[in-house]
C-alpha cells in the first residue's frame, strides 16, 4: 500500500512555569531546593546541577504510516502506523527514554 511518514517536534511534558515538589522551575520558583543551601559551596553542586537548573526541551519524533485498506465508496482509508519519540526528561534532569507506539489508523477523505 501507499506509505507516508515524517519527522515531528516533541515539546517538553512540562512548561517553564511548572514547579517541582521542592519549588524549582524553569522561569519561576527557587534556584535550588530550600533544604540544600549548605551544599551550594561549589563542590557538590555539579551533582545537583541538572536537578536545580530546569530546561524546556524539544525532542524529535518520527512516524511512518502505511495505507492497506481503501473503501472508495465511503471515501475511507485505514492502515497501520509506527511512531517513535523521546520521553519526558523531567525538565532536563533525566535522560529521556525512547517511546515506540504502534497501532492502526482510520481516516475519512473529503
Amino acid at each position: 500500500g501507499f506509505q507516508m511518514g515524517g519527522d515531528f517536534s516533541v515539546p517538553s511534558y512540562r512548561t517553564g512555569l511548572f514547579l517541582d515538589p521542592k519549588g524549582r522551575g524553569g522561569v519561576t520558583g527557587y534556584d535550588m531546593a530550600v533544604a540544600l543551601p549548605g551544599l551550594q559551596n561549589g563542590e557538590e553542586e555539579a551533582d545537583l546541577f541538572s536537578e536545580n537548573n530546569k530546561t524546556f526541551d524539544v525532542g524529535q519524533g518520527r512516524i511512518e504510516m502505511e495505507v492497506n485498506k481503501v473503501n472508495a465508496e465511503e471515501s475511507e482509508i485505514g492502515g497501520v502506523f509506527v511512531a517513535s519519540q523521546p520521553g519526558d526528561t523531567d525538565m532536563g534532569s533525566k535522560v529521556p527514554k525512547k517511546i515506540l507506539t504502534k497501532g492502526i489508523f482510520y481516516a475519512k477523505v473529503q
